[in-house]
């Protein structure tokens, strides 16, 4: 019989030729799938007990089995490179570098399973793992904002709404805006973990294992709660990738705003925040410049995180049932989003953890405008119907503008001639501390309310710590 042209593989028995040199580089998938090196472990030590309560494996091949594979995991994690140019991906790897290990006794780990049961479990797992991780790091950073508010509670803020003064507001205010935003993507990966409970392994390529496989001592094992119900549906989906990889771009995409503002506020026309140099740099050129390109990486790789959502959305759109190669090219979006999220996450907690905020900066940019719903509320008090009074305030800041100066600034006569009553005294009641103690209703900015915040963040770190 001639020899087959062309490189080897595990899996050639009905080809004439081996694959070619463009194959090869078009389809092995090992420089980015051997991430998934503890979880394929994992999922074969686990799917060997399934081996071994079937009969397939006795208990001393088994333990033999084993010590292989961590072997296998130990040499890897010392940073011995054990592949070889011939490994398609790091499945079959970790086969071959087991059977040269420990002989023919390796072939029979893949009894019962297939490449496409045993991605699919080694992918599960993986996000699995990443998104408690991931999960953790967001806990860090909230308790990291909790702390700032706290540390910082009674400072008085302007707030925006289309990047113009609008209100005044506690800065402790505007920080739990984040812990608040941050505790919804706890509850979304919770979620996840809560939902993606079933073990593909036992599915096979579509149509399940022949052997009595003990699906349910080897879901355990692995940390399921349950086998899969249906073996097509645990091979061919990825719906589960796709639900990762939005939380984590929700995650970034909420990092990127609060980027976003303190960029601007790190601005010298703004200055109400100084970033720490550890989370600065300079110019090549130009000697004094100090730059927020901690804040401006979060914003700029927010975008990344949401190409690999929509990478991976457009990728199984099309698939057909049950598994198409397709599917290779779904490790790579969730990879590089999983460490694209935990960098992010350090960053904006240790930046934040760090910054000095300028509050004597904050209030000496705050224009008297901001006082000028206060006014309204004022005059609506007083009797004013409330859309008279939004027209007066609105004609007083009109006639400002038009003299360059503040509506408070206008003298008791020109109020009075626009519809304030008492002007002089409604005046003495118009000031940025009046205007935030006014606000105490739940979820407002004014003292209480922003103390009951801190009361409820603490209970929801207790129950998420408890997680």
């Amino acid at each position: 019989m001639a020899e087959k042209k062309g490189k080897k593989m595990m899996w050639d028995g009905r080809f004439d030729c081996g694959m070619a040199q463009s194959m090869i580089d078009l389809s092995f998938s090992l420089d980015f799938d051997k991430e998934l090196l503890e979880e394929d472990i994992q999922g074969s030590l686990g799917h060997g007990k399934g081996l071994v309560e079937s009969s397939v494996l006795t208990k001393t091949d088994y333990a033999k089995i084993r010590k292989g594979l961590l072997g296998i995991l130990d040499d890897v994690h010392a940073g011995k490179n054990l592949w070889l140019p011939t490994d398609e991906d790091v499945h079959m790897a970790v086969e071959r570098v087991l059977t040269d290990r420990i002989g023919d006794l390796g072939k029979k780990i893949h009894t019962g399973r297939s490449r496409n049961d045993q991605v699919s479990t080694d992918f599960k797992l993986y996000m699995r793992h990443r998104a408690a991780e991931i999960r953790a790091l967001v806990v860090e950073l909230q308790k990291n904002v909790l702390d700032v508010a706290k540390k910082n509670f009674g400072k008085i803020m302007p707030g925006y709404t289309h990047l113009q003064q609008a209100q005044p507001i506690l800065f402790s205010h505007y920080m739990m805006s984040l812990f608040f935003a941050l505790s919804r993507d706890v509850k979304r990966l919770d979620n996840f973990l809560d939902l993606h409970v079933e073990l593909p392994l036992g599915s096979g390529a579509i149509a399940g294992s022949a052997f009595p496989y003990h699906r349910q001592l080897v879901a355990e094992e692995l940390g399921f709660e349950r086998p899969s119900a249906n073996s097509i549906d645990a091979v061919s989906h990825r719906d589960m990738a796709l639900e990762f990889l939005n939380d984590l771009a929700i995650i970034a995409n909420t990092l990127s705003r609060y980027a976003e503002d303190f960029v601007i506020w790190s601005s010298s026309e703004f200055g109400y925040l100084t970033l720490s140099d550890a989370f600065s740099s300079g110019s090549s050129m130009m000697p004094q410049k100090k730059n927020p390109d901690s804040m401006e990486l979060i914003r700029g790789k927010s975008g990344r995180m949401l190409g690999n959502y929509t990478a991976m959305f457009t990728l199984v759109k099309g698939a057909p049932l049950s598994y198409s190669r397709d599917l290779q090219e779904d490790k790579q979006p969730v990879f590089d989003s999983t460490h694209t999220a935990k960098v992010l996450l350090r960053v904006m907690s240790e930046a934040i953890a760090s910054a000095r905020w300028n509050f004597d900066r904050m209030e000496d940019r705050m224009l008297p405008a901001l006082l000028a719903t206060d006014l309204a509320d004022i005059l609506v008090e007083d009797g004013v119907p409330f859309r008279d009074a939004h027209r007066i305030v609105g004609s007083l800041v009109g006639e400002a503008a038009k003299l360059g100066e503040q509506f408070t600034d206008l003298s008791d006569e020109a109020w009075a001639a626009k519809g304030v009553p008492n002007p002089k005294d409604v005046k003495k009641r118009l000031t940025f501390a009046y205007s935030v103690s006014r606000r105490n209703i739940e979820g407002g900015t004014g003292a209480n309310s922003v103390k009951n915040q801190f009361k409820k963040a603490e209970a929801i770190l207790k129950k998420e710590l408890k997680k």
